[in-house]
């Protein structure tokens, strides 16, 4: 299968790459599990851009039929398993409020049962957490 870096080689795309490699999309295939709704907030891109996006993937995804066969569906999260975790990320953060804290301290200090890719998504929804360069974050009291 392809990498994604080579499907979206252009310079346009460079916001894109960036938030495949924050949450260790690699492959054209890793896409499957890609929430593109969500990446004009987060990454902030142009609705025309978002569609050009969204086609490529669906255009490879159409040439490569085995990608879908192999995708695990997602599972549905329940909500307290959320809100659970955006908890133990805020006592997390409020602890070490006067320091940058990477991704993996973080994984470390909330332990087994939350992915890496669920932490950034709570993280990168909540008002109180500044992203620095993507696997680094920082605390930000609101008022």
């Amino acid at each position: 299968m392809d990498e994604i870096k080579q499907i979206y080689c252009n310079d346009s795309y460079a916001s894109f790459l960036r938030y495949c490699e924050l949450h260790n999309y690699k492959r054209m295939c890793d896409l499957t599990n890609c929430r593109f709704e969500e990446l004009p907030e987060l990454i902030h891109i142009s609705p025309i851009l978002l569609s050009r996006i969204k086609a490529i993937c669906v255009l490879y995804l159409k040439k490569h039929p085995e990608c879908l066969a192999g995708a695990k569906p997602k599972k549905a999260k329940a909500a307290p398993d959320m809100e659970d975790l955006k908890d133990r990320l805020l006592v997390v953060f409020q602890q070490n409020a006067n320091k940058l804290i990477h991704i993996s301290e973080i994984t470390k200090a909330i332990g087994k049962g939350a992915r890496r890719s669920e932490i950034i998504y709570v993280l990168e929804h909540q008002k109180w957490c500044k992203i620095v360069d993507g696997t680094t974050f920082f605390y930000a009291p609101v008022d």
